[in-house]
């Protein structure tokens, strides 16, 4: 009896080192992100980071000759749009108001996700999430007000909400392709996912980084290489997320996944003197215990992305 046990333990302890991983990946790609907004448009950064995707999912195809052709278009599609837009709007943030804030902002998805799963997947929450979603949006208005030393959102504080709340739609399509059976179908493999993420992404993207809606600004070689770097960790992030999900609850990953906003705050405050008032402080606190909250009260969903 003893063996089993101790290889769930190893499996275990395995799955929380790739979600932590794949946390820490995030918030390098997120410094790079940050280090590159002096000089290029955070959806120009965006688009660079789709763009390198690509070049793996079309490595991916040439090498193992998958079928990644979709079962469940809609929801397929709304992964990679509702995913693109989010990315381009936390990058954006990211460039207008510091790492740690739009982190701290992008990273309430699963409070939205929740939300949504309830609305769309019939995937009732528990009372208490009610209660963690009143936390979360305290702990936002107190971080966005210390930022701002007023009682009020500003624009881009606004866009980092706004990213949050289309990031928990597209978690809410992931668990949609995900699930096991739907009308007796099998579920999208990830691979799929991660493909409209990428390929969706970057139709996305585009207009936003190119005249007339946007304006291209030529990368000095330092930070083409900069730019590549930010790619490949946010794409091995992406692998190592995806690849955690297979074997961690959704429970796990959402508690681990916070991690990352620590790690950014951190290092926002470090590397780039961005200041932390102490009621965006306390705010900061209170968001995560209400993420976290939300996460663990979600329990009847717990491994639907597995």
């Amino acid at each position: 009896m003893s063996e089993p046990d101790g290889n769930q333990a190893g499996s275990t302890r395995k799955a929380v080192l790739t979600a932590l991983a794949s946390s820490g990946l995030f918030a390098a790609m997120a410094m790079v992100a940050r280090r590159l907004s002096h000089t290029i448009p955070g959806s120009q950064v965006a688009l660079v980071r789709f763009a390198i995707g690509g070049v793996v999912v079309l490595g991916f195809l040439a090498i193992f000759r998958a079928n990644l052709r979709p079962r469940r278009w809609g929801w397929v599609i709304s992964r990679g749009v509702f995913g693109g837009i989010a990315v381009l709007l936390y990058f954006t943030c990211i460039e207008k108001i510091g790492v740690g804030i739009a982190t701290l902002l992008n990273y309430t998805a699963p409070v939205w996700s929740m939300t949504f799963a309830w609305l769309l997947l019939r995937e009732r929450p528990r009372r208490h999430a009610f209660v963690a979603l009143g936390l979360t949006l305290v702990g936002v208005a107190l971080v966005t007000s210390g930022r701002a030393g007023e009682w009020h959102l500003g624009k881009w504080e606004l866009v980092g909400a706004c990213s949050a709340v289309v990031s928990g739609m597209a978690i809410t399509a992931i668990r949609a392709t995900r699930r096991q059976t739907v009308d007796g179908a099998p579920s999208e493999s990830s691979w799929t996912v991660f493909a409209s993420f990428t390929v969706l992404g970057l139709l996305t993207t585009l207009p936003t980084a190119l005249p007339p809606l946007g304006a291209w600004v030529a990368p000095t070689p330092r930070e083409w290489l900069l730019l590549v770097v930010c790619g490949c960790l946010g794409v091995t992030a992406q692998l190592l997320m995806t690849l955690a999900f297979g074997m961690l609850t959704a429970v796990g990953m959402g508690i681990v996944q916070q991690s990352t906003v620590v790690l950014t705050m951190v290092g926002g405050l470090l590397f780039f003197g961005e200041p932390i008032a102490p009621r965006a402080a306390v705010g900061s606190i209170i968001t995560i215990a209400g993420v976290v909250w939300s996460v663990l009260v979600d329990r009847q969903d717990a491994g639907a992305d597995a």
